[in-house]
């Protein structure tokens, strides 16, 4: 595939998207979307695969939204942008059938603040910095994702205050899950990744799936698909000869 503002690679079933625009900060915008959207559905469609890293390097993560090409969008333009770009791949990260995670070094701000809590883990360096700046540019924030993550009051003080926070905030708020030394971040991440390449593939996409599905659910209804998925799982061929195998240790 040829792509221009990212990279994609894969390596020992693991899938590695790069944003790759350092010299402007690694902005989204509508070709980011959309070649971020094309390296999504490759690495979904890719048995090999079972996990996702999204990174963007050593000095930056990803510092929001392209303004200077925001700033040409027309009004019709808008609701095409947000909807089919920003939220259509932000909701096939969250939804994708692996985990996901987020490598982030330098700045997460904004959209790029809302790329990382897309992902289920967030392993971050200690130059990461983290804010969402929406309100003091005129918008609005991402918030259904960051207030199941860190609370709904913690949420609502990052995004109305804009503050930026560091690493070690984020880590004590739950917003980051380990925090590694700049030239250990991929190495980190991809050992995190690595712990998934050896699991039961049908086990391992369809738990990841449960942690989706159930937040929306109430409890009876939870717990209803949570036993039908251990039904479905324990009568398979694959669950059959793992505990076998278990068994003659």
């Amino acid at each position: 595939m040829e792509l221009e503002c990212l990279k994609y690679d894969k390596k020992d079933g693991v899938a590695t998207i790069t944003l790759n625009r350092p010299e402007k900060r690694n902005p989204l915008s509508p070709q980011v979307f959309k070649e971020m959207a094309i390296c999504l559905d490759t690495a979904s469609d890719d048995a090999e695969v079972a996990a996702l890293i999204i990174t963007g390097g050593e000095k930056v993560f990803c510092a929001g939204m392209d303004i200077a090409e925001m700033m040409e969008f027309a009004p019709e333009d808008t609701y095409t942008f947000w909807n089919s770009g920003y939220n259509v791949t932000f909701e096939k990260i969250y939804n994708f059938r692996v985990p996901t995670i987020a490598a982030v070094s330098g700045y997460a701000l904004a959209g790029g603040f809302d790329l990382a809590v897309c992902c289920d883990f967030r392993i971050a360096s200690e130059t990461a910095r983290f804010a969402q700046l929406e309100v003091n540019v005129g918008l609005s924030p991402g918030i259904d994702r960051l207030w199941r993550l860190v609370g709904l009051s913690r949420a609502k003080y990052l995004g109305l205050t804009c503050d930026m926070i560091d690493v070690q905030e984020a880590y004590r708020i739950g917003l980051v899950d380990k925090v590694v030394k700049v030239e250990e971040l991929m190495s980190e991440t991809e050992a995190l990744a690595a712990k998934f390449t050896g699991k039961p593939r049908e086990a391992l996409e369809k738990a990841k799936q449960s942690y989706v599905n159930v937040v929306n659910m109430d409890h009876k209804a939870a717990i209803t698909w949570e036993t039908l998925l251990l039904c479905r799982l324990f009568d398979t061929e694959e669950r059959k000869q793992i505990m076998e195998r278990f068994l003659k240790r």
